[in-house]
């Protein structure tokens, strides 16, 4: 059985994976989005990224999942940071 500074660094820690995995899609919608947009020149290696609307539409859910994730990113990176800090490890 873990201690309450134990349990605490362990949630931390898994928020941050939580944040990195949905950065990894994040990242992935714009890599896309961008190479159909500019690259691909309607020759993508998959029909639908020759579809401009929807190259649009995933530049921009890749753009907002990326602001989210940065902003709950921040946060839990300063905290782990802090409990690294105060509990000298």
């Amino acid at each position: 059985m873990g201690t309450r500074k134990e349990n605490e660094r362990i949630e931390i820690r898994n928020g941050i994976i939580r944040m990195q995995i949905i950065g990894a899609i994040a990242a992935l919608f714009l890599g896309l989005g961008i190479y159909g947009l500019y690259v691909a020149k309607g020759d993508a290696f998959h029909p639908l990224l020759n579809h401009q609307e929807l190259v649009s539409a995933m530049l921009v859910v890749g753009i907002v999942l990326e602001i989210w994730h940065l902003s709950q990113l921040i946060p839990l990176l300063k905290q782990y940071a802090k409990f690294k800090q105060l509990s000298g490890m």
